[in-house]
Order: C-alpha cells, then structure tokens, then sequence
C-alpha cells in the first residue's frame, strides 16, 4: 500500500510540475498567472512532502518531512485567494490584504514551535501522530479561504457570461472543480467518512490535475485574463457613457427649462410694452444658452468638468440668480470656506436639477434653499410649495441627484404629498 501511495504522490507532483512549466512557457506577464504557478508549487511541496513521510525513519527526518509538508498546507488557501482575486480584477486593497497572509504565518509558526507546546500535533512521533486544535484551526481558515476563491470565480462567470466565450466559462468551472476536488477529499478523510490509514488528498490533486491541464491548455485558461480585461474596459466605457448621457439630461434640460421660462416673461413684459425689461430677459436666456452650449460640448468631447466656482454659495447663488419667474430664497447657515469646496460641484448639479424639476412640473410660488455648513457634514435642503406628489418616480433627473449624492459618500432623502410641495434633503459627510 505504501508503495502504491508513493508512486501516486509522485505522479501528482510529476503532473503538477508539467502544469508549472506550460504555465511559464505561456507567461504573458500578469501577477495573476504567476500567483497561480505558486498555488501549484505549493501543490507540489504538499505531495512530494508525503514521499519523505513515507520514507522517514527517524524522527528527525520525520519533523523536517512535515515542517516542510505544512509549508503548503497552510498557505495553499491564502495564495489561491489571492490569485482569485487578482484574475477576477477584484485586486486585494486595505488592511483585509494582510489577514490570509498573517494567519498563514501564525499557523505555520506554530509548526515550528510545537515542540514547545504542542498545540498543532498533540502527539508526533514515528509510530503516531496526532492532530492538535490548531491544526483543526488551521483545516477551517483553509477551507474558508479556498471556499471564498472559488465563489469570486464563480460569480464573476455569472457576471461576465454575456460577454466571455464559452470556452472562458468552461475554463473557470473546471479550475474551481479543480480546487474544490482535492478539497472534499480532504474532507472526506479528515472526518473518518473513508477509513484509511494513509491521507487520501493527493488522490484528488491527481483529478484536480487533470482539470488543471484541461483548462490551461485545451480552453487556455490563462488567456481568459485578456478577455477579462477588455470585459471591464467596456463596463467602464459604459459607466463613462452614462455619465455623459446624465450630464448632457442635466444640462439640457435645465437650460431649455430656463429659456421656456424667459420667453414667458418675455412676453409678459412685451404685452406691458416694457421694452427695457423684455431686453433684459433675452440677454440673460442668451447667457444661459450660451453657458448650456459650453458645459454640452464638455460633456459630447468627454471632458469630466471640474468644480466652476471655488466655494459652495456660489453656484447655488448664480443658479438662484438665473431663475427670474419666481422667487428663489437661499438660506446660509454656517461658515462656507475651501473645507466645502470640492462638494461644490455635486451641490451645483443637485441644485440645477432640482430647479429644473421645481418649474417644470411642480407649478411651485416660490423655491427655498437652505445650505447648511457644519462641522462634519454638508446639508443642503431644496424645497418647493408646488403641487407635489403621491409617489415619487426616481426618472433621470431624481435617480441623477441620487447617484451623484451617494457617489460623494453623502445620503439623499425625497419628500412629498399631494398640494404639500416637494422637499430634497441632502446630507454629505465632510472631513475635518
């Protein structure tokens, strides 16, 4: 039985060390690829410590077959991790980074130290080992992290089966079984299911290699990366698409909404014969058309618009200027000073819009605006005593508001009842 387990151990780091050298001739540089070939050399320092078990007669030789053996063990989870992050594009930010890697460490530290302890093999010896609770530990953050890696690949197949290829998803489910198979094998033995004196994950790892090669050289499975990468190129392009589409509904609509309420007191002012009041609106709906003009080109070329005033107040006072046909309040409350002024921006769109939606729909008297500059956030309220409503249908211009809000970290809450007006409350945290 040794015998045939040893030749078995062989075959599987044999296979595994194939798999490494086609994966390095097909290197196309992406850490990726290269994590990967680290998560199989672990798989090879894992099988071919098993051979040195089975060939050690001392306990010297015993302990250096299984110091080197637990260096697989207890990083093969945070390494494959790893790798399915990075292939997924998901990359590996913040302090979450170091927590695979620290309890790899721990794990393995704890190896070292058994003798002192003896907390990871409760009993070692030639004749008998025997598996501590860190070892069990150990078991359970493996199975966690390996369990995570393959649920990243499997829903980023789901996400991207529109636009991969067949063979791209059929490569990732045969790479997730390929993990997955040595995995419930461990399990099986782990907890006596299967009653066998001698460890029967390699006997996965010869299945998981099998899929391994499948995947990397009949559905070049490394080379799913570049689709990945043109897959995410297009989103962006999309997500800039709709950014522009947005800011080309904002603008538009909020100059054409101006005009229309220009050449209303245009004409107003014509039937009162009031030439010098009639001039005055049609050089201000000259200005804003040609305001309009500039800010659609801007956004036509996909130039991202930077903040157009250096504080706050003062796009919420040009805008409140702008509005001729009824009267607009502004309210300031607090201190506006630089600490606000990359906010001006947002509050400059949410303010337009909501304007926009106040003469458009809500045959409001009057509009009120209140800015509120506090120590730890930005509060802006937007209301009108117009008509109202009683449901409110988030279309462009509310799902905008939204968007742009929660983008900058801030919250947006929408209020109305028939014949009550309607009510934007903005709030946006602010750093000290």
């Amino acid at each position: 039985m040794e015998m045939l387990l040893g030749w078995i151990y062989m075959m599987v780091t044999g296979a595994v060390l194939v798999s490494m050298a086609t994966l390095f001739l097909r290197d196309n540089g992406e850490k990726a690829n290269r994590i990967y070939m680290v998560c199989q050399g672990i798989v090879v320092v894992w099988c071919s410590s098993q051979i040195l078990v089975l060939m050690a007669k001392s306990s010297l030789e015993l302990t250096l077959a299984y110091l080197y053996g637990n260096l697989g063990i207890c990083f093969v989870g945070t390494f494959w991790l790893y790798f399915c992050l990075l292939y997924t594009g998901k990359g590996i930010v913040g302090w979450k980074r170091y927590v695979p890697m620290i309890l790899s460490l721990l794990h393995y530290l704890l190896v070292l130290t058994n003798g002192w302890h003896h907390l990871y093999y409760t009993e070692f010896s030639t004749k008998k080992v025997v598996h501590g609770p860190f070892f069990y530990s150990n078991v359970v953050v493996t199975y966690v992290l390996v369990i995570l890696g393959a649920v990243t690949l499997y829903r980023d197949m789901g996400k991207s089966g529109e636009t991969e290829k067949k063979t791209g998803k059929r490569a990732r489910g045969l790479v997730v079984a390929s993990v997955l198979v040595p995995l419930s094998f461990n399990a099986i033995y782990m907890t006596g299911l299967v009653k066998s004196t001698y460890d029967i994950t390699p006997l996965g790892f010869a299945v998981s290699l099998i899929l391994t090669m499948l995947a990397t050289v009949k559905y070049q499975f490394i080379d799913m990366k570049k689709e990945l990468a043109i897959t995410n190129e297009k989103l962006l392009l999309e997500r800039e698409r709709n950014r522009i589409a947005q800011q080309v509904h904002d603008t538009a609509g909020h100059t054409l909404t101006m005009i229309k309420s220009y050449m209303k007191l245009v004409e107003i002012a014509v039937k009162e014969d009031d030439r010098a009041q009639a001039e005055k609106y049609l050089a201000d709906a000259k200005d804003l058309t040609s305001r309009g003009i500039r800010e659609l080109r801007e956004s036509i070329n996909q130039l991202r618009q930077e903040a157009e005033y250096e504080l706050v107040t003062q796009g919420v006072m040009q805008l409140a200027n702008q509005v001729k046909e009824i009267p607009v309040e502004v309210t300031v409350l607090g201190e506006d000073d630089e600490r606000y002024s990359h906010l001006s921006k947002v509050i400059y769109d949410t303010t337009r819009e909501s304007i926009t939606n106040a003469l458009k729909y809500a045959e409001a008297s009057k509009i009120e605006i209140v800015v509120r500059f506090q120590e730890k956030q930005l509060q802006l309220t937007i209301g009108d005593d117009g008509k109202g409503c009683g449901d409110i249908a988030e279309n462009n211009g509310i799902r905008g508001i939204r968007e742009r809000i929660e983008k900058a970290g801030g919250t947006v809450r929408f209020q109305s009842a028939k014949g009550e007006g309607f009510l934007t409350i903005v709030k946006i945290p602010v750093s000290s």
